[in-house]
């Protein structure tokens, strides 16, 4: 592969990943610059746009910018260990509200969405897909320019209560949680049967480039339907409501996925982890280093009770956790996410979990 001549190896491992088997030692993704300080971030526009609409517009929706820019991010980085060579399709976070109605609004790193809906029975009758056509586009274009020099990432389309807020509000969200609790989880399941028609629309344009699925900002890979769930809207809820509201959320989704991930963003989440680990079906918990909050090093009795109910952990940590979280965790479905500010920093991570992230007897 162009960007990846080892990718069969690395195929090898993120497959054995879902089973939680080792093929020769822990997961890890480093990525770093070729050239220090040069921008490699999937997320981090390093143009300033703001004033130039038309110019963030085409970053945003042109197939061929998006193709350039990509392109000029993997001739850039580093991509140490399991690091895919991808393209992240980012039509917003809980992006499939575009398909219900959301009008995006577009930041120079961020798209955000304002409640358009005066009312939950709009769920009813506002789905759409003028929006859908054009990020299909977007995908086949991609897909047809691939070659073999990269993967594509399904959409960033997760979270349908978080969906929800964006489309009706998160304050009038919480509210009708309470006054009218039945009206919410309707809303939430016609959002979910939208959430499962279009994903399936996207991983039928990507299915073969990809030899199954794959996530971006997660690099991975599996031999079915990936994505990743979450609820970021819960650190507000109480475990109870969490039950009444999440839980279902979760499990229509499953029924699509073949390899659930859930997106753990935040410690404050933790009320809600006997729920989540009841998940029979969820294979894999992706750990978040929130900004203001410790390391994942510093949660290690968390992360340790993720793993003994048998979830594997994907772990954005920064380098010095590497060493702490190999030495205490079970490298058995475990993949550590990391970056280093030069090449030679992110060799010398690798080395180091050649080494120290095998099996032990």
């Amino acid at each position: 592969m162009r960007f990846k001549e080892d990718i069969e190896s690395v195929k090898k491992r993120l497959y054995a990943f879902w089973d939680r088997e080792i093929i020769d030692r822990a997961l890890v993704s480093v990525i770093a610059p070729k050239e220090k300080g040069k921008n490699i971030s999937m997320f981090h526009n390093s143009r300033d746009m703001t004033g130039e609409p038309e110019e963030l517009r085409k970053y945003w929706e042109d197939p061929e910018t998006i193709y350039r820019n990509n392109m000029e991010r993997l001739e850039n980085t580093f991509l140490g260990g399991e690091t895919l060579p991808i393209i992240f399709q980012n039509y917003g976070t809980s992006g499939h509200c575009n398909y219900y109605g959301a009008v995006p609004s577009y930041g120079n790193d961020t798209i955000w969405f304002d409640p358009v809906w005066d009312d939950l029975t709009e769920a009813e009758n506002s789905y759409t897909e003028e929006r859908l056509k054009q990020h299909l586009e977007i995908t086949r274009y991609l897909t047809e320019r691939a070659g073999d020099s990269y993967f594509i990432g399904m959409p960033d389309s997760s979270g349908t209560l978080d969906a929800l807020g964006h489309l009706y509000g998160t304050e009038n969200v919480l509210m009708d949680m309470l006054a009218e609790p039945d009206a919410v989880k309707n809303a939430i399941r016609i959002l979910n049967e939208g959430w499962i028609r279009t994903n399936e629309m996207f991983y039928q344009v990507t299915e073969k480039l990809n030899g199954g699925g794959a996530h971006a900002w997660m690099h991975i890979l599996a031999p079915g339907r990936v994505a990743h769930m979450q609820c970021d809207m819960s650190v507000m809820f109480s475990k109870d409501m969490y039950r009444e509201f999440v839980v279902d959320e979760l499990k229509q989704q499953m029924e699509w996925l073949e390899y659930p991930v859930y997106h753990f963003d935040g410690i404050e989440q933790e009320q809600h982890l006997d729920y989540i680990l009841g998940l029979d079906r969820l294979k894999a918990i992706q750990w978040t280093h929130v900004a203001g909050q410790p390391s994942a090093s510093h949660y290690l009795p968390v992360l340790k009770r993720m793993q003994s109910a048998g979830k594997a952990l994907i772990i954005m940590a920064p380098p010095d956790d590497v060493p702490i979280l190999l030495e205490n965790l079970s490298i058995k479905g475990l993949y550590i996410h990391t970056e280093a500010d030069d090449v030679e920093t992110a060799k010398e991570i690798i080395r180091y979990v050649e080494k120290n992230g095998r099996e032990q007897g």
